[in-house]
Formats: C-alpha cells, sequence, structure tokens
C-alpha cells in the first residue's frame, strides 16, 4: 500500500533536515535567491510576499495557487539614500493596517552621509558613498501602485516620518547598533526599535575616539548632552536605545505615550514608549493582544531581542508604557559593573548618576509610568549566555531580592531547554493552529550567530513570563537568519538567510490527511484557486467529499454524484480536499486555494 504525506504547499520527501525538526514539521528553501536579504512580510491575506534588502530594495512575489512567483523589478528601491554597510542599511519595513486598500508602506533605514548633506544640491552625486562617518536612521512612507502588475512604487507620496532633517534623525555614531524594527501595534500606532548607536569594542560612556561623537555634535545630528555612549540609552531626551510610538500619519509621538509633550510631540520624549535597549535588532508583537484605541496606551506585548555585549543575550517583554529594559547598566539580569560603576551622569537630569535613576526590581510589579524619571530595572524574559556552555536564566525573586535561576534548576519557574548564542533575534509569535495546535500561542525565537530556533511557551495566564523553552530547530539550522515571520495564508513560518540569500519555510503537515490508496488522477477540481462556487469534474461513481483546514480541522462534508458544483463560503486561504468513493474506497487529496 502507498502511503503518500500530503504537504499542503507541496508534496515534500523525507530527508535528514527534515528529520531534525519535530515530527509532522518540514522545512523547505523556496525559489530564488536574494543579496542579503533582510526579512519577509506579507498584505494581510498572504497571496503578496515582500522581502527586502540590506542594499535598499524591495522586492514582491505574488501567490500563483502553487509558489510565489518574484517579479523581477524592485518594486521600490532607495539603495541611493541608504548606507548598506556592515549592519547598517534598510532595516525594517512594515505594511499599513490597511495596506490591501491604501497601498501603504513604512521603511527603517540607515542614511548616507553624502545623501544626508548633499541630495538637492548640486555637490550630489548618486552613486557616491561616504560611509564610516556620523549620520541618522529615518523612517519614511511611501505608497505603492499596489494594484498594478508590474506592481510600482509612486515616489511622489514619500512622507519622512522621522529624520526629515540632519537634526532631527536618530543620531548614528559608530557603525553598529542602530536597531531595529517597524511594526503595528493593535492600536494602529507604529512602533519603532533603535539601538544606542555606541560602540560596540569598548565601555562608552562618551568621547571615545573612534566614534564620529565630535562630527554628530557639529552638525547638529546629536546634542552635546547625548555625548554619553551607552547611557543615551536611559534617556528620555534621546531617541537611541529606545522603543517608540508614533502617529503612522505624522510621525508625532502618540499622546498617551509615558513622557508625551504637547508642545512637542516631536521631541524624542514625546515618542518614547519604552527605554534601555542596546541593539534591539528585531521585536515582534503579540498580534491583537492589545487595545484598539491609542488613548489606552496598550499597543500589545511586544517581544524585543536585544543584542548583548560581553555576555548575554536578552529577550524582553514589553507590556506597558514607560518600561526601562536596564542597559546598559545591567546585561541579563544582572548590573554590568564597567558602565554601574564608571560614574557616568546624565546631564538632563542634574547630573545625577545613571546608576541611581534605575534600580534592581524588588518584585514583578512594574509602575506603569515611572514617577518623577526614576526607573526600575524590567529584566529580561529569558537570558542566554555566550560562550560555550548551555545557560539559560529567567527573572525570580528570593523574597525581595531579585535572583537569576537557570531554566530548569530547583526553584525556577521555568522548565525546558537552555541555549547559548551571540545575537538573539525575536522571531514571530504563532497564531492559530494552522501551524500545529501544540504550536497555538507560542513564541518562536532565534539566534543570528548559533542558528537555532527555540521556542517559547508564556504562562497559563498568558502574563509576560516564560514558563517553558524547547528547541524547534538545532543549531546551524539557517544560514545567519535575521527575521521570522508567519505566512497568514496557510500559517507557516517563514525564515530569512542574510548569508546564503534564501527565504525558507517551516511546515507543518497532518498525518489524518495522508492518503491510503493510489491517487485519481482522473479528476479535475476547478477553478484553483476559487473565490466561491468549486467545481469537480471526472466523478463516476459516487464520491465523499471532505473539507479541511490547512490544520485538519473538519469543515465539511458532502455527497457527489456526477460532474458537481459545490457552494463555498470560506475565508481566503489554503484548504484540502479529500474525495472517497462509496464504492472502491480509493481517494484523492487536492489542496485547494480560496481567494
Amino acid at each position: 500500500m502507498k502511503r503518500l504525506f500530503i504537504n499542503f504547499l507541496l508534496i515534500m520527501c523525507m530527508s535528514s533536515s527534515f528529520a531534525q525538526l519535530p515530527e509532522n514539521y518540514s522545512s523547505e528553501t523556496l525559489s530564488g535567491t536574494y543579496t542579503a536579504p533582510m526579512g519577509t512580510i506579507f498584505n494581510s491575506d498572504g497571496s503578496k510576499m515582500f522581502v527586502w534588502t540590506n542594499a535598499g530594495q524591495i522586492y514582491v512575489s505574488n501567490w500563483n495557487g502553487t509558489n510565489y512567483v518574484k517579479q523581477s523589478a524592485a518594486v521600490l528601491d532607495l539603495s541611493d539614500e541608504i548606507s548598506g554597510y556592515r549592519d547598517f542599511g534598510l532595516l525594517s519595513i512594515c505594511l499599513d493596517p490597511n495596506f490591501d486598500i491604501n497601498g501603504l508602506i513604512y521603511l527603517f533605514y540607515t542614511v548616507d552621509r553624502h545623501h544626508l548633506l548633499y541630495f538637492g544640491t548640486p555637490q550630489y552625486n548618486p552613486n557616491t558613498n561616504d560611509y564610516y562617518k556620523a549620520s541618522i536612521s529615518r523612517v519614511t512612507r511611501y505608497m505603492l501602485n499596489h494594484t498594478q502588475s508590474p506592481m510600482t512604487t509612486d515616489y511622489s507620496t514619500r512622507t519622512i516620518l522621522l529624520g526629515e532633517s540632519i537634526t532631527t534623525g536618530i543620531p548614528l555614531t559608530h557603525e553598529s547598533h542602530a536597531g531595529g524594527t517597524l511594526m503595528f501595534g493593535s492600536d494602529g500606532t507604529l512602533l519603532l526599535t533603535t539601538g544606542d548607536n555606541a560602540s560596540y569594542s569598548t565601555t562608552d560612556t562618551g568621547s571615545v575616539s573612534h566614534t564620529y561623537y565630535q562630527q554628530a555634535i557639529a552638525d547638529g545630528i546629536m546634542r552635546p548632552e547625548e555625548n554619553v555612549g551607552s547611557f543615551r540609552s536611559q534617556m528620555i531626551n534621546s531617541l537611541c536605545g529606545k522603543l517608540l510610538r508614533l502617529d503612522p500619519a505624522t510621525g508625532d509621538g502618540v499622546p498617551s505615550n509615558p513622557f508625551y509633550d504637547a508642545n512637542n510631540p516631536r521631541a524624542p520624549k514625546s515618542r518614547m514608549f519604552a527605554m534601555g535597549f542596546r541593539n534591539p535588532f528585531r521585536a515582534a508583537i503579540k498580534p491583537n493582544s492589545g487595545s484598539t484605541d491609542p488613548a489606552d496606551a496598550n499597543p500589545g506585548m511586544v517581544f524585543v531581542a536585544d543584542v548583548g555585549w560581553n555576555n548575554w543575550e536578552d529577550l524582553h517583554i514589553i507590556d506597558k508604557p514607560g518600561l526601562n529594559a536596564g542597559w546598559p547598566l545591567y546585561e541579563g539580569q544582572t548590573l554590568l559593573s564597567s558602565y554601574y560603576n564608571s560614574g557616568t551622569t546624565n546631564p538632563d537630569e542634574g547630573n545625577q548618576l545613571f546608576k541611581n535613576l534605575c534600580a534592581q526590581p524588588t518584585s514583578f510589579v512594574d509602575a506603569a509610568i515611572p514617577a518623577n524619571r526614576r526607573y526600575t530595572h524590567h529584566r529580561p524574559a529569558i537570558t542566554w549566555k555566550h560562550g560555550t556552555s548551555l545557560q539559560t536564566r529567567v527573572p525570580w525573586f528570593n523574597g525581595n531580592n531579585p535572583t537569576d535561576p537557570r531554566i530548569g534548576a530547583n526553584g525556577s519557574p521555568t522548565t525546558g531547554d537552555e541555549f547559548r548564542g551571540n545575537t538573539g533575534v525575536a522571531g514571530t509569535y504563532i497564531s492559530g493552529t494552522a501551524f500545529g495546535e501544540a504550536m497555538e500561542g507560542k513564541f518562536l525565537f532565534t539566534d543570528y550567530v548559533r542558528n537555532w530556533v527555540g521556542v517559547a511557551t508564556l504562562n497559563a495566564t498568558n502574563a509576560p513570563w516564560i514558563s517553558h523553552t524547547s528547541t524547534f530547530a538545532p543549531i546551524n539550522y539557517g544560514s545567519g537568519i535575521v527575521h521570522m515571520s508567519q505566512n497568514p495564508m496557510d500559517g507557516s513560518i517563514f525564515y530569512t538567510n542574510i548569508f546564503d540569500g534564501t527565504i525558507r519555510r517551516f511546515s507543518f503537515y497532518d498525518e489524518t490527511l495522508e492518503v491510503d490508496e493510489e491517487d485519481i488522477t482522473n479528476i479535475v477540481f476547478y477553478p484553483n484557486p476559487v473565490l466561491n462556487e468549486l467545481y469537480i469534474s471526472g466523478l463516476d461513481q459516487e464520491y465523499q467529499l471532505d473539507i479541511y483546514s490547512i490544520s485538519g480541522q473538519h469543515l465539511l462534508t458532502k455527497k457527489l454524484v456526477g460532474d458537481s458544483k459545490i457552494p463555498l463560503s470560506l475565508s481566503s486561504g489554503i484548504y484540502v480536499a479529500k474525495l472517497i468513493a462509496s464504492s472502491s474506497g480509493q481517494s484523492t487529496v487536492r489542496q485547494i486555494v480560496v481567494e
């Protein structure tokens, strides 16, 4: 008897890499490669896949019912404006929640200094780059001609939301640590993570010679008061090292932000939602986890992977305004002595010592808005260690004293696997059951250097702490994983690999839809994709038709005699249709796509 395992995007063969994943999961590489891709996102129904590159191009691929077909020309190209060196470049993009109607797309990127200084003047040359000097990061918005083929950009719709001038951007004072991730909250506000933009090779408390601080101050890119290196992350009057929350229409801060100033809505403090990050390169939000009203100051539960320095990688969960992730006073769960004991003061707070402005917590209770700009360290939900030994720690308390037990240790609130790595990447929250019922509500995360994929389980009350961790994919499963996202069409997880330029996909298959007999090849399902009526021809006897969701949920049963028309009232997505012949017992399974 032949047994065909049906993967709902294609028939998968069993391979050694397949066997390394949990049972019923597979991985495949999509056709086509990119040069230094940075991430993959989808429109609301997954029919359009967007991939952006470090150099500043955005490409679209369209679903044709079987696979994604890449449009040859870039939809949008800002390579002349973007400084795409080292880990700078086009760092993040996101689609407007109403993209399928308005075609709006948002971009976060580092600006080439030559473009920043000379664009629009006779001195400007689009082929000239000016690297390793002070510049800014900015956020822009464009409207895509999203209903046209080929898809293009209406460049006349360009709007700079943040960084409209040399003095209003996010300062870049070294060759790394720009951040960051753009995403929309449940309340329609635009969120952005930014890095400290300080030196990564030494304790930077300001005036470090190999940084660009002098040039940044002279150009007005940075205030003299911000010449405190990594401690910019602890200043509400700096855009560095923050989770920003913006009005997507204007780029202004949102009035419900914790330090919003109605007289200056574009000030850094008006835009700040949370603070204390080093290099939060990747972040993700739990869908529909917040309020729909911006006035509630609750955009949702945000997972932020903060790339660590010498010892620890942090995964923070930000669920309320005014939280302080602690960098550079803290790395991991504990204080970082080289910064904590540096004696650096905050010029914006009467030159008080930074270490006196952010204390270790005594409980899990966080103040919603810190009174008088005095903070408590909001410790990471998990943190994993650099080096050769597995070690992952979580926040806990012994009475009022903060502790950091290892996962699985006696007295630890968290069970499961431990990890090690060097560059944390926040992946994606898994919505629905299409990726398997057991994975619903989990959070996937990874490490850019070690290329494993971990699974975090939130505690039973869905509070922002992790009760269990497990391994989904082992070490070296990717090739520089820089981004993860869930495809809304079928629930599969796409992960972007910057080193080999590939987009890969984790998929789930349901063994309940195995075919026990030879496929019936003379039966035709059409049209496919289908809108609201499915036709099946070639039926020479009575059949039973069953339609399932991609995760195996039974949705419809119908008896068919002869060629048949079946009305459908299914939402857009991928489904599985199974026909069983009443007399012979022969069966066939087909994938159908509902538009």
